[in-house]
């Protein structure tokens, strides 16, 4: 080994090293190649902040961690349904996961905490996949990502259709099952189950939406089907579906806005009014953002960059 070095320093030196990095990645489940190409490929840095500073939601997730489960129920009974939604999206960002297995533990017939922890394992697998497209995500980090995905899938289809909470558990489904092998009907079957007295929830439609786009394996059909449905949803909701349709249109078909139509609706959006109880609007906001950045509408992304920021720092 020593005649190896002194012979052949560099090509010594190199194996030695990648022999550490082997161990490394075996027995402490640490990998720095794949983290270093992940911080190349993942150039984008954002922070997505799912309890929007707001006092209800940060109260939420004090709660939980205080394992104080009794008040947790009590809010999710009194809230709106979008503040259900980023409720669970706030707990499955921010919550101890400690405290959360002690709520299942003392209450395990109780299905609100089944639902936080299904949450949890989405966000830590889209945490592990980050936002760059498939083919720039490390295997490994697929694995995870999947992993997690199979995880919270198992704890959802375990809780009762009396759930009080089925729109959220459907639509995180949605959610799941646009990255994961399903079958097309499976996917209709989650949001048509729960739709009737649920047309103008927003996670539901949002997650439904996104699981039949072209880009997660949907068809134009399944997207024109969905579109002729809009008539009798809110008019935040036809709006919120309709940015989704247009930023993929530009940024996954690489269409383009030579008739200004996206622009003028961009423009309309501008001054489109929505209630302060529906949290929803700052994804819809995000897309307004990301649209105007692709399509170089200046103005309009600068406007829609500080209505998000509440959500979505960049």
């Amino acid at each position: 080994m020593f005649d190896l070095i002194e012979q052949y320093p560099i090509i010594a030196w190199t194996l030695v090293g990648f022999g550490v990095l082997a161990l490394l990645s075996k027995y402490l489940k640490f990998d720095p190649i794949d983290n270093l190409i992940d911080r190349v490929k993942n150039r984008y840095k954002y922070e997505e902040i799912n309890h929007l500073n707001d006092a209800h939601l940060k109260q939420l997730i004090e709660d939980v961690n205080n394992n104080q489960f009794d008040k947790v129920k009590a809010s999710f009974e009194s809230i709106e349904p979008s503040y259900i939604s980023f409720g669970f999206r706030s707990l499955g960002q921010y919550a101890n996961p400690d405290a959360i297995e002690a709520w299942i533990t003392k209450e395990p017939t109780n299905s609100l905490p089944q639902i936080v922890k299904a949450y949890q394992c989405v966000f830590k697998g889209w945490e592990a996949r980050g936002r760059q497209t498939i083919d720039e995500v490390s295997e490994k980090n697929l694995r995870i990502y999947k992993d997690y995905l199979n995880q919270a899938k198992e704890l959802l289809l375990r809780i009762g259709k009396d759930s009080s909470y089925q729109a959220n558990v459907n639509a995180l489904l949605l959610k799941i099952y646009k990255a994961i092998d399903v079958d097309r009907n499976t996917i209709h079957q989650t949001f048509l189950e729960v739709e009737k007295g649920n047309e103008d929830h927003a996670e539901l439609n949002f997650n439904y939406f996104s699981a039949i786009s072209p880009k997660w394996g949907g068809s134009e059909v399944e997207v024109k089907a969905y579109l002729n449905t809009l008539e009798k949803r809110s008019e935040f909701i036809g709006n919120l579906i309709l940015v989704q349709y247009y930023f993929d249109y530009v940024r996954m078909e690489g269409g383009e806005d030579t008739d200004h139509v996206i622009q003028a609706f961009i423009e309309k959006m501008k001054s489109f009014s929505i209630s302060d109880k529906e949290l929803y609007k700052y994804e819809f906001y995000l897309l307004l953002y990301w649209l105007s950045n692709n399509l170089i509408y200046v103005n309009s992304e600068n406007h829609f960059k500080e209505l998000v920021h509440p959500f979505w720092r960049d």
